[in-house]
Protein backbone atom coordinates (compact mmCIF):
# COMPACT_ATOMS: atom_id res chain seq x y z
CA UNK A 1 0.00 0.00 0.00
CA UNK A 2 1.01 3.56 -1.22
CA UNK A 3 2.22 6.20 1.48
CA UNK A 4 -0.58 8.21 0.50
CA UNK A 5 -3.56 6.08 0.18
CA UNK A 6 -3.05 4.47 3.84
CA UNK A 7 -5.84 6.23 6.32
CA UNK A 8 -4.64 8.97 8.64
CA UNK A 9 -5.03 8.18 12.43
CA UNK A 10 -6.74 9.89 14.87
CA UNK A 11 -3.81 11.35 16.22
CA UNK A 12 -2.92 12.53 12.78
CA UNK A 13 -6.51 14.26 12.60
CA UNK A 14 -5.89 15.56 15.83
CA UNK A 15 -2.94 17.30 14.62
CA UNK A 16 -4.84 18.88 12.14
CA UNK A 17 -8.05 19.62 13.11
CA UNK A 18 -7.56 21.14 16.89
CA UNK A 19 -5.03 23.92 16.14
CA UNK A 20 -7.76 24.65 13.38
CA UNK A 21 -10.50 24.31 15.75
CA UNK A 22 -8.78 26.32 18.09
CA UNK A 23 -8.05 28.97 15.84
CA UNK A 24 -11.96 29.06 14.55
CA UNK A 25 -13.02 29.74 17.97
CA UNK A 26 -10.02 32.90 18.48
CA UNK A 27 -11.54 34.38 15.58
CA UNK A 28 -15.13 33.96 15.76
CA UNK A 29 -14.48 35.49 19.70
CA UNK A 30 -12.89 38.42 18.00
CA UNK A 31 -15.22 38.66 14.99
CA UNK A 32 -18.21 39.01 17.53
CA UNK A 33 -18.29 36.96 20.48
CA UNK A 34 -17.08 39.82 22.44
CA UNK A 35 -20.03 41.55 21.74
CA UNK A 36 -22.46 39.12 22.32
CA UNK A 37 -21.17 39.27 25.97
CA UNK A 38 -21.57 42.68 25.83
CA UNK A 39 -25.00 42.69 24.76
CA UNK A 40 -25.93 40.03 26.92
CA UNK A 41 -25.06 41.65 29.88
CA UNK A 42 -28.16 44.68 31.29
CA UNK A 43 -26.40 47.50 31.81
CA UNK A 44 -25.03 47.97 28.60
CA UNK A 45 -27.18 46.22 25.94
CA UNK A 46 -30.16 47.81 27.07
CA UNK A 47 -28.55 50.98 26.81
CA UNK A 48 -27.33 50.42 23.40
CA UNK A 49 -30.45 49.42 21.91
CA UNK A 50 -32.56 52.08 23.08
CA UNK A 51 -30.18 54.06 20.86
CA UNK A 52 -31.08 52.29 17.54
CA UNK A 53 -33.58 53.43 15.72
CA UNK A 54 -35.21 50.50 14.38
CA UNK A 55 -36.52 48.91 17.06
CA UNK A 56 -37.41 45.37 15.40
CA UNK A 57 -33.93 44.99 14.82
CA UNK A 58 -32.17 42.83 17.54
CA UNK A 59 -27.89 43.38 16.94
CA UNK A 60 -27.38 39.96 18.74
CA UNK A 61 -28.58 37.78 15.38
CA UNK A 62 -26.26 39.84 13.68
CA UNK A 63 -23.08 38.92 15.66
CA UNK A 64 -24.42 35.12 15.99
CA UNK A 65 -24.05 35.27 12.12
CA UNK A 66 -20.83 36.62 12.35
CA UNK A 67 -19.59 34.65 14.67
CA UNK A 68 -20.59 31.52 12.69
CA UNK A 69 -19.68 32.78 9.16
CA UNK A 70 -15.67 33.49 10.57
CA UNK A 71 -16.22 29.83 12.74
CA UNK A 72 -16.89 28.28 9.40
CA UNK A 73 -14.58 29.88 7.12
CA UNK A 74 -11.65 28.62 9.64
CA UNK A 75 -12.65 25.72 9.74
CA UNK A 76 -12.99 25.15 5.88
CA UNK A 77 -10.16 26.61 5.00
CA UNK A 78 -8.21 25.89 2.01
CA UNK A 79 -11.04 25.53 -0.07
CA UNK A 80 -13.51 27.51 -2.20
CA UNK A 81 -16.41 28.14 0.95
CA UNK A 82 -14.08 30.42 2.79
CA UNK A 83 -14.45 33.01 0.06
CA UNK A 84 -18.36 32.44 -0.63
CA UNK A 85 -18.97 32.94 2.81
CA UNK A 86 -16.90 36.10 3.31
CA UNK A 87 -18.70 37.40 0.41
CA UNK A 88 -21.71 36.18 1.92
CA UNK A 89 -20.79 37.87 5.21
CA UNK A 90 -20.37 41.21 3.34
CA UNK A 91 -23.58 41.56 1.58
CA UNK A 92 -24.83 40.82 5.27
CA UNK A 93 -23.03 43.18 6.63
CA UNK A 94 -24.22 45.80 3.84
CA UNK A 95 -27.91 45.06 4.60
CA UNK A 96 -27.68 44.93 8.26
CA UNK A 97 -25.89 48.64 8.19
CA UNK A 98 -28.71 49.82 6.23
CA UNK A 99 -31.61 48.86 8.29
CA UNK A 100 -29.97 50.00 11.43
CA UNK A 101 -28.94 52.93 10.32
CA UNK A 102 -32.54 53.50 8.86
CA UNK A 103 -30.70 54.61 5.65
CA UNK A 104 -28.46 56.97 7.52
CA UNK A 105 -30.92 59.30 9.19
CA UNK A 106 -30.64 58.68 12.80
CA UNK A 107 -33.99 60.15 15.18
CA UNK A 108 -33.37 59.93 18.67
CA UNK A 109 -36.26 61.13 21.27
CA UNK A 110 -34.78 62.11 24.47
CA UNK A 111 -37.79 62.42 26.53
CA UNK A 112 -38.65 58.82 25.94
CA UNK A 113 -34.79 57.73 26.29
CA UNK A 114 -34.91 59.25 29.59
CA UNK A 115 -38.03 57.98 30.57
CA UNK A 116 -39.30 61.63 31.45
CA UNK A 117 -43.03 62.44 30.77
CA UNK A 118 -42.89 65.97 29.20
CA UNK A 119 -45.89 68.35 28.94
CA UNK A 120 -48.54 67.13 26.16
CA UNK A 121 -47.73 68.08 22.21
CA UNK A 122 -44.18 68.43 23.45
CA UNK A 123 -40.43 66.68 22.99
CA UNK A 124 -36.91 67.20 22.33
CA UNK A 125 -36.22 65.24 19.05
CA UNK A 126 -32.56 64.84 17.91
CA UNK A 127 -32.10 63.97 13.91
CA UNK A 128 -28.83 63.22 12.77
CA UNK A 129 -28.07 62.73 9.11
CA UNK A 130 -25.27 60.71 8.16
CA UNK A 131 -26.12 59.43 4.77
CA UNK A 132 -22.33 60.21 3.62
CA UNK A 133 -20.50 58.24 6.25
CA UNK A 134 -23.37 55.30 5.59
CA UNK A 135 -22.26 55.53 2.19
CA UNK A 136 -18.73 55.70 2.92
CA UNK A 137 -18.95 51.79 5.01
CA UNK A 138 -21.12 50.71 2.08
CA UNK A 139 -18.45 51.47 -0.56
CA UNK A 140 -15.70 49.43 1.88
CA UNK A 141 -18.24 46.96 2.41
CA UNK A 142 -18.51 47.03 -1.46
CA UNK A 143 -15.13 46.57 -2.11
CA UNK A 144 -14.49 44.01 0.57
CA UNK A 145 -17.24 41.68 -1.51
CA UNK A 146 -15.00 42.25 -4.78
CA UNK A 147 -12.18 41.29 -3.20
CA UNK A 148 -13.44 38.40 -1.64
CA UNK A 149 -15.14 37.13 -5.70
CA UNK A 150 -11.79 38.00 -7.71
CA UNK A 151 -10.00 35.82 -4.55
CA UNK A 152 -12.45 33.05 -5.29
CA UNK A 153 -11.83 33.24 -9.30
CA UNK A 154 -7.88 32.94 -8.12
CA UNK A 155 -8.19 30.34 -6.55
CA UNK A 156 -10.61 28.47 -8.47
CA UNK A 157 -7.76 28.75 -11.84
CA UNK A 158 -5.27 28.17 -9.58
CA UNK A 159 -6.84 24.98 -8.76
CA UNK A 160 -7.86 24.22 -12.95
CA UNK A 161 -3.87 24.73 -13.18
CA UNK A 162 -2.78 22.06 -11.27
CA UNK A 163 -2.30 18.98 -13.08
CA UNK A 164 -4.12 16.08 -12.52
CA UNK A 165 -2.50 12.82 -13.27
CA UNK A 166 -5.34 10.08 -14.11
CA UNK A 167 -5.29 6.74 -12.11
CA UNK A 168 -4.32 3.70 -14.41
CA UNK A 169 -6.35 1.37 -14.94
CA UNK A 170 -5.78 -2.21 -14.47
Amino acid sequence: MAEDEKERTTKEWAKILIPRILKAIVMGFLMGGEMLILLNMPQFGGTLTQFLPEASVDLSYFFVICVAIEVAIQLLSGTIFPFILSTARSLITMFVLVLVTNGGEFTVSVSEMLGMSMPSGMSVTFMIDFRAILGIFLLLDLVSLIKNLLKAVDFVSEKAEEPMIPPELP
